[in-house]
């Protein structure tokens, strides 16, 4: 059981207050502030035993998992060149992930979203996504234990891609769910993990080679086919089940009505965590309980985690000026403000609508952490939910003809963990510090308060089950 577990079984097992079953994000002012105690103790090595400082009899916990989910990995032609090794002609991405793997190897189980086809013959591009292999070895290298195939970009090195990616993701260790190489297989994943049986699947929109799809125009399809695997699951032992689904509208801060429909179906038909990943763009976090009395944790979107997509690359809005950058001129209710080449020259900063492309949001993205405890009365639930914030920060800007050959000479994902001094541990700049806490403040802006009311419930469950438990 690996470090983080010890301090979230003190949280959970106990619940005597809200500090302990609700952890906010941080407070902005970093010179004081921390992060859950979750967090900075899985990088510390920190351990606190419970009898040490709770001596009431309560409800234990028999064990725990921490799952760590992560967002889109997509392999921009910048970041790709970003990557390259004269020296071995090769590419390593492995600098990319150097500050954020200790936190993904603290976690017992760690999931990212695979958004891109490993390619077959060595040619390489940016929309279609063909990358190396190099970009699996780094992800597997950062620990990073499952990988999720089914999105829109699996098959953009058409099935001999799918299936080199698949290769590629079991030669470097690394599990995966969502596409498989035989329609025979199991479309789902069930995995052991410290004792509890979670299983894993993973859904994308349209239509792909061997990969679990949905159309928006067929919804009751979609839930037939999954309400069978979810049934599925169940039957091979699954405790608990985690949905990872590729869905909503790209660039949007908040999710559709769409998604609204689906994540409560997917309530009612048994599914406990759901986590959404395409937007680019991390979108809120809730509690959901459908009309049968099930409830599930939904995050409609993780955002990008390593991606090209920084406000020098990005265009702002729908004016007429804009250009076409990554597709997502079309997406927006306009901006007032002009697209610029160096956000160091923008003097509308923070001025950008929601869903502008300046305004940074497709820089952030999150490591979401959920533990899943069993208790000694046999229950096994999520206990707790918390977030380490992640911005990927471009540094060494490269300009070309604005947005779409601008470029970063590097692409850093840094954690930001408020235990620490960003200044010194990741080398940033006055200006780079500045962006760090921007990033920071619009994650918090999105998520803090579907976290602390997640678990402000969860505590409340455990308070009732522990009076249960004691009143016997």
């Amino acid at each position: 059981m690996k470090r983080l577990v010890a301090l979230i079984m003190l949280i959970m097992l106990f619940a005597v207050s809200v500090s302990a079953g609700c952890v906010p994000l941080p407070p902005t002012d970093t010179s004081n502030g921390a992060v859950s105690s979750a967090v900075s103790d899985a990088v510390s090595g920190s351990e606190t035993s419970p009898e040490e400082s709770f001596e009431e009899p309560s409800l234990g916990a028999v064990s725990t998992a921490v799952i760590g989910s992560s967002g889109d990995i997509l392999i921009h032609n910048g970041v790709r060149k970003s990557a390259y090794v004269s020296e071995t002609g090769e590419y390593d991405f492995s600098y990319c992930f150097e500050y954020l793997s200790d936190y993904v190897q603290s976690v017992d189980y760690s999931v990212v979203n695979i958004e891109f086809s490993v390619s077959a013959d060595g040619s390489y591009a940016s929309l279609p996504f063909r990358v190396p292999a190099s970009v699996v070895k780094a992800l597997a290298e950062t620990g990073y234990d499952l990988g999720i195939t089914a999105n829109n970009h699996i098959q953009d090195g058409g099935i001999t891609g799918i299936k080199k990616t698949i290769n590629t993701l079991t030669e470097f260790g690394m599990d995966h769910t969502g596409t498989v190489l035989d329609s025979s297989e199991d479309r789902y994943l069930i995995r052991d993990i410290n004792g509890i049986k979670i299983g894993f699947v993973n859904y994308s929109y349209g239509g792909y080679w061997n990969t679990n799809c949905f159309s928006t125009d067929n919804l009751e399809a979609f839930y037939a086919d999954i309400a069978g695997l979810i049934s599925d699951m169940r039957g091979d032992g699954a405790e608990l089940i985690y949905l990872y689904i590729h869905w909503g509208a790209e660039y949007s801060l908040s999710q559709n009505t769409t998604q609204d429909e689906i994540a409560m179906k997917m309530c009612e038909l048994g599914v406990d965590v759901i986590i959404g990943g395409h937007p680019h763009k991390v979108q809120p976090v809730e509690l959901i309980e459908s009309a049968n009395g099930n409830t599930a944790i939904c995050l409609y979107s993780t955002g990008n985690l390593l991606s090209g997509q920084q406000i020098e690359c990005m265009a702002g809005g729908t004016r007429a000026n804009s250009p076409n950058c990554f597709q997502d001129s079309w997406h927006f209710a306009g901006c007032d403000w002009p697209d610029v080449a160096d956000r160091t020259q923008d003097t509308h900063r923070l001025e950008h609508g929601v869903n502008c492309n300046d305004n940074g949001h497709t820089e952030d993205g999150v490591l979401f952490y959920t533990t899943v405890t069993r208790y000694e009365d046999g229950t096994v639930m999520v206990s707790s939910v918390d977030v380490l914030p992640v911005w990927c920060m471009g540094r060494g800007l490269v300009r070309a003809s604005y947005p779409t050959n601008s470029y970063f000479e590097e692409y850093i994902l840094v954690p930001l963990d408020t235990t620490i001094d960003w200044r010194e541990t990741f080398g940033l700049t006055d200006a780079e510090y500045t962006e760090a806490q921007y990033s920071y403040d619009r994650t918090e802006a999105q998520l803090s308060e579907g976290i602390n009311e997640i678990n402000d419930y969860l505590t409340g469950v455990y308070e009732a089950l522990n009076e249960k438990y004691l009143s016997k």
